[in-house]
This record gives C-alpha cells, sequence and structure tokens, in this order.
C-alpha cells in the first residue's frame, strides 16, 4: 500500500483544517482549549488545521464534540 499522498490529498487536508479553524475562531476557542477537551497535545492539534496531518474519523468525532459541532458540519466544506 503506498501511504504516499498526492496533491488532491494534500489539498483536502488544507481544506479540511481551515474549515476546522474557521469553525474554532468563529466559536472563539483557542487551540490550546481544544487541544485540551479533545485530550490532544497542542502542536498535534496545530497540525491537523495546518492541514499536515490526515486525521482518523475518531479524532475527528473528538473534534467536532470539542467544537460542539455534528460531524457532518465538521466535514461540510
Amino acid at each position: 500500500m503506498n501511504d504516499k499522498l498526492q496533491n488532491s490529498d494534500i489539498e483536502f487536508l488544507v481544506s479540511l483544517g481551515n474549515h476546522i479553524k474557521h469553525i474554532r475562531k468563529l466559536k472563539k476557542i483557542s487551540q490550546t482549549e481544544i487541544a485540551y477537551r479533545c485530550g490532544f497535545d497542542k502542536s498535534n492539534y496545530n497540525t491537523i488545521e495546518a492541514g499536515k496531518r490526515n486525521p482518523t474519523i475518531i479524532t475527528l468525532l473528538k473534534i467536532a464534540n470539542a467544537l460542539e459541532v455534528s460531524l457532518e458540519e465538521l466535514l461540510n466544506f
């Protein structure tokens, strides 16, 4: 199995990260607070918002819960 990300994958992850960041800022919550609510290290959370990490569905569910949005809303971008 080839784990190398293609350009379209990278674009998707960057868009996802930007959307998560947008929701977080609308709710006026810091990265540190979201990371804490999710049980993540802040630097790990930051890589998701930066589009540098491919989060699992469980990770996305934790982020959605921390942001108090549905998983559907988190992925609707």
